[in-house]
């Protein structure tokens, strides 16, 4: 069965029994977000991954959240550590986000190496971090964080962005 709500220009039928993870990954492809690297630990413990899930939540005092999955090998390192970095890439850095987001991104002193090298020039902006709260959500925890400082980069370069499972740009 299906019942139906209204917007002010169509009609949207709503799905029942109520959607799954299935249905709601393939809805949320369809909104277009920003790419970032999120970066915790140091040393051997260093880890990086790809992350979407990203908001500002106060500009005063400045907070974001971020979301990640608790079985990403970045969680029990993010938790422990309770600090990170995230970099906000910009168009140029696809290649950086498609690593980290695969199984073989790099870790330990090589992701240091790399950020320094290869992610800061590139990134339009880097936050650092500090987590006040954890919050469970289903699958995935939700890291209430304070913005530390905030680096400037690339000045000409557009943002990454993910939309329809492809990365692109905001001028395709």
């Amino acid at each position: 069965m299906s019942t139906t709500a209204y917007s002010s220009t169509r009609r949207i039928d709503v799905q029942d029994p109520p959607p799954d993870g299935v249905d709601l990954r393939s809805a949320m492809r369809l909104f277009p977000t920003g790419v970032a690297l999120l970066c915790t630990g140091t040393g051997r413990r260093a880890v990086g991954m790809t992350v979407n899930a990203l908001m500002s939540v106060s500009l005063a005092p400045p907070r974001i959240l971020v979301s990640v999955l608790r079985t990403a090998r970045a969680h029990p390192v993010l938790c422990e550590s309770r600090s990170f970095s995230v970099h906000f890439l910009s168009d140029r850095q696809a290649a950086v986000a498609g690593l980290f987001a695969s199984r073989d991104k790099p870790c330990g002193t090589a992701l240091e190496a790399l950020v320094e090298r290869d992610v800061l020039p590139a990134a339009l902006a880097t936050l650092q971090c500090s987590v006040e709260q954890v919050f469970q959500g289903g699958d995935h925890s939700l890291f209430l964080s304070r913005v530390e400082s905030i680096g400037h980069g690339e000045k000409d370069g557009e943002p990454l962005v993910f939309h329809r499972g492809i990365l692109g740009t905001t001028h395709r």
